[in-house]
């Protein structure tokens, strides 16, 4: 028969002693299952890094969704022809040629 344990040893003595005394096998399962819980927690932490960067992501695509269109309105803004007229008047003094000034080359 086997003796009670003392009250002074601890509950992982106990587990630790009984897996050696009932063989190998508990032992290799008892490490299987640790490797396997860990690779489960490294998992979905990367998993979640992943999660994350991908919603850094597409904030990313949408602020420069939002810059591209605000960059082909002003685009579309500055090539209006009443715009381009303005300025060729104001800075380089350009003007509509009259009739009498105009030049048919035949």
């Amino acid at each position: 028969m086997s003796a009670a344990p003392e009250p002074s040893e601890n509950l992982a003595r106990l587990i630790a002693r009984d897996l050696v005394t009932v063989g190998r096998v508990p032992l290799v399962l008892l490490v299987l299952v640790l490797v396997s819980a860990l690779g489960v927690v490294l998992i979905t932490h990367h998993s979640r890094q992943q999660i994350a960067q991908q919603e850094q992501l597409l904030i990313e695509r949408d602020q420069l969704d939002i810059e591209w269109r605000n960059q082909i309105l002003e685009e579309n803004a500055l090539a209006e022809h009443s715009r381009i007229e303005q300025l060729a008047e104001q800075e380089l003094e350009m003007k509509r040629p009259s009739r009498d000034s105009e030049v048919v080359v035949q």
